[in-house]
């Protein structure tokens, strides 16, 4: 593919955005600078690995779409049920918030990111430069939390944020902000959901700054309608003894790619990466994961399982980096692909890119058809074929299922479960 230009400029009028918003000059200055980084960005190279299988044009909306002010309000779905604090964000805006009583007595905030002082923050994470989406979402973004959990601070309950992607023909460009207090503890969920059965966008960013000895479980659980084509770029910058978990799951949608890591900075952090992917018809999804190790005596671990029927496609490529610095650190990156039918394909590349002799990093990866073996004990016991290939299923992911928070663990095991029930 020859070097094209990601978008035409003079149409991207970032300063009304900010008028719309009433945004503070921290963020005016950020929106201008993306401009400027994207102005100058080609689009990726094919034969670039991470590209190869997913052409970048696609997640290019049409250009009167790109900016433009949604006023689509989705109030249907407001969240409910025992947490911490609940967003909604739907039409470009954060529609309802709501924090319990605990919550707000420790100090947390929920906020709208459009009028937040985050200067030093936003984009910390996740930089414009780090590709044209990024960029693109930097420029644009509508529709953003804030979301900051003070030093020594355990929450019981988790925050939940519910994101609507728009009807046919919108673009999407929400974000989210997670800043965790030294010491804290808790867990997020990113809901993102709805969509149309016609073409929609969905350019999205979580950066979450996990503090010092902090602990964070995050979830990104995506199930768009099928005419969605969204990418979600998810990042972690773990300090020194941090731990985070970051969970993902992927259901819908009909053009997917997820860009999600973790840069472990201080001395003794740790990451553990889970994820399940179910696709169907003809779903493509693209999964990247990284874990990158900068100081030593760091820990990454990741898991990752796909489940593919009919003519699904699903690309995985998983990095793992230690730097000469990180001395003493440890890493595991594993897998798994289940091919359900004839026309399902998978790929799998896994990478690791070792700069110091002090280090113990492993990996695997498989692409396999359904055990005929473990069908045919199942047929021979009586269970019908459907009932049998669920149980397989069932089965290939509860390993994956077991390390995550109870909450995220229920909502995906009920999304599995639909999802299988609705193949029979």
């Amino acid at each position: 593919m020859s070097a094209e230009p990601v978008l035409v400029m003079p149409g991207l009028e970032v300063e009304r955005i900010s008028d719309a918003r009433g945004e503070p000059a921290a963020l005016r200055a950020m929106r201008r600078q993306a401009r400027e980084v994207l102005a100058e960005m080609v689009l990726p190279d094919r034969a670039r690995h991470l590209w190869r299988y997913t052409d970048p044009r696609l997640f290019v909306p049409h250009r009167e779409s790109v900016g433009a002010v949604p006023t689509e309000v989705r109030a249907d779905w407001v969240v409910n049920g025992s947490h911490s604090a609940t967003a909604l964000i739907a039409g470009g805006a954060v529609r309802e918030l709501e924090l319990a009583d605990v919550a707000r007595r420790a100090g947390v905030t929920v906020t709208d990111l459009h009028g937040a002082d985050v200067e030093e923050t936003l984009g910390s994470a996740v930089p414009p430069s780090h590709g044209f989406v990024e960029a693109l979402n930097t420029a644009v973004w509508q529709g953003g939390v804030l979301v900051r959990v003070p030093a020594g601070v355990r929450l019981a309950a988790p925050i939940e944020l519910q994101i609507v992607a728009g009807g046919s023909g919108s673009v999407a460009t929400p974000r989210v902000l997670v800043l965790a207090g030294e010491s804290s503890s808790f867990e997020i969920v990113e809901n993102h959901l709805c969509g149309t059965l016609e073409s929609s966008h969905v350019l999205g960013i979580s950066e979450l700054l996990v503090g010092p000895s902090a602990h964070v479980r995050h979830g990104l659980v995506q199930r768009w309608h099928g005419g969605v084509i969204g990418h979600l770029t998810v990042r972690a910058r773990l300090a020194r003894g941090a731990k985070a978990q970051l969970s993902l799951a992927s259901f819908g949608g009909a053009v997917v790619k997820v860009d999600a890591g973790a840069l472990l900075e201080g001395e003794g952090a740790e990451v553990e990466t889970c994820g399940v992917a179910m696709g169907g018809n003809r779903q493509h999804l693209d999964h990247h994961t990284e874990h990158l190790h900068s100081a030593p005596r760091t820990r990454s671990h990741l898991d990752f399982k796909v489940a593919l029927t009919q003519a699904a496609h699903s690309t995985y490529t998983g990095l793992i980096r230690i730097a000469e610095s990180a001395g003493a650190s440890e890493a595991y990156q594993e897998n798994r692909n289940l091919l359900l039918s004839a026309d399902a394909r998978a790929e799998t590349i896994p990478e690791l890119e070792i700069l110091t002799d002090d280090v113990r990093c492993s990996h695997g990866a498989t692409v396999a058809p359904l055990d005929a073996e473990q069908l045919f004990y199942l047929l021979s016991r009586g269970l019908p074929p459907g009932q049998a290939q669920r149980l397989i299923v069932y089965g290939f992911l509860d390993q994956t299922l077991r390390r995550l928070p109870q909450t995220t663990r229920e909502r995906i095991e009920a999304l599995i479960a639909e999802r299988l029930h609705s193949e029979d």
